[in-house]
């Protein structure tokens, strides 16, 4: 079974992605900020990341950055911004 760490500081999308994730047989690990995102990638198990961009304690450009010292997961970016830079730089 593949484990999918989401993390977004927005509670009610951490629990809808939750449940549309666990409905298809994913297991998930939550974190509400980038050093609990971290924490859980470097606790290992983790398949996929699904991470908010602005977060609190460590936006998801820095986690993501701190990620790829140590692990080839695979990371979606999750984020209202649609400024052209934001989608380049994910």
């Amino acid at each position: 079974m593949y484990k999918i760490l989401i993390c977004d500081d927005d509670h009610d999308i951490v629990s809808a992605l939750k449940i549309y994730l666990t409905s298809e047989g994913y297991q998930t690990v939550e974190a509400y900020n980038g050093q609990e995102a971290l924490e859980a990638v470097e606790a290992g198990g983790i398949d996929l990341v699904l991470m908010d961009v602005m977060m609190p304690k460590m936006d998801g450009w820095q986690v993501c950055r701190e990620i790829r010292e140590s692990s080839k997961v695979p990371i979606i970016m999750l984020t209202a911004r649609s400024e052209e830079r934001d989608e380049l730089q994910g």
